[in-house]
């Protein structure tokens, strides 16, 4: 009988309190393919990280954490160029990984919140090509809070934010040419690597939730400019822009604007029915090359 309450006692103490730990992740760097279907839809030529070689995704994959980890990151390096991994505003080694190398990244995971990782050489020719994703570190505790003591939530969604310019740059850097950096016009806009039809009918991109329930969306702006997203339905509320936690109450727009290599973090709760359009709030950026509405957007379920 003592030792089953002694069981259940250490239980209790360990239940919410996980210790910090190590976290290892294996990306590999390759050239490849996006495809953006529907209405002006195309195939763009990218490079990538990608789970397993071979197969580069845009964005690269997810990265989740808790705050307080030590955290592995091991890079083989595919392609014929030299590349790197760097999380911005946590890491410093932006040392380059040489063509068919490898390398490992060590760090701590830093306060909770969201952060944009990418490879920063090249005059951010490849960030534009795709090599770019999210680390997200959660509380220690990993409750669906925003941080330890922060806003609670009971859904998440992790918006990546792309932008390429296909024939200026995509075409001419995965055939070996020379970008002409100081002319930079896309026509693609992606939200996690997807054209709008897509985006508004993916489950992972899309806000769904019942009467009161509350998501997290987590933005992270990986592309040239800067973007304006606008929700429709109801207000959300900010609670953490460019790394700065918000003071409450937090403030409530409908439109936030997001610069290229920042993130955003904001609170949307149901409070009606219906469905609702969010798009990024530039004509230009709603289109795939030119036709609306497969650029960054997505919809907003509420059921």
């Amino acid at each position: 009988m003592l030792k089953k309450l002694g069981l259940t006692v250490l239980l209790l103490l360990g239940h919410g309190a996980a210790d910090a730990a190590e976290r290892n992740f294996t990306l590999h760097i390759d050239d490849g393919d996006l495809t953006i279907t529907g209405a002006g839809g195309t195939t763009l030529s990218i490079w990538g990280y990608g789970e397993s070689a071979g197969l580069p995704t845009v964005p690269a994959p997810t990265l989740t954490v808790n705050e307080g980890d030590t955290i592995n990151v091991t890079v083989y390096n595919h392609h014929n160029a030299p590349h790197n991994f760097v999380v911005q505003n946590v890491t410093t080694d932006a040392d380059p990984i040489a063509a068919n190398g490898s390398k490992t990244y060590s760090f701590t995971a830093p306060t909770a919140g969201s952060y944009l990782y990418s490879d920063t050489l090249n005059n951010n020719i490849n960030r534009e090509m795709g090599l770019h994703g999210a680390l997200i570190v959660r509380p220690a505790d990993n409750s669906n809070t925003a941080w330890t003591g922060g806003p609670a939530y009971d859904h998440e969604r992790i918006w990546v934010i792309s932008d390429m310019d296909k024939p200026r740059w995509n075409d001419v850097a995965s055939t070996g040419g020379n970008v002409n950096t100081s002319v930079y016009k896309p026509n693609y806009f992606m939200l996690n690597g997807l054209g709008g039809f897509d985006a508004m009918m993916d489950h992972n991109t899309m806000i769904m939730g019942m009467m009161d329930e509350v998501t997290l969306v987590r933005i992270v702006n990986a592309g040239q400019f800067s973007h304006s997203l606008h929700f429709h339905g109801n207000h959300f509320e900010v609670i953490n822009f460019s790394g700065v936690r918000q003071p409450t109450p937090f403030e409530q727009w409908d439109t936030i604007n997001v610069p290229p290599m920042s993130v955003a973090e904001v609170l949307y709760t149901v409070n009606q029915y219906g469905e609702y359009p969010m798009h990024i709030h530039t004509a230009q950026a709603e289109t795939a090359n030119g036709v609306y509405l497969n650029g960054g957007a997505t919809m907003i379920m509420m059921h």
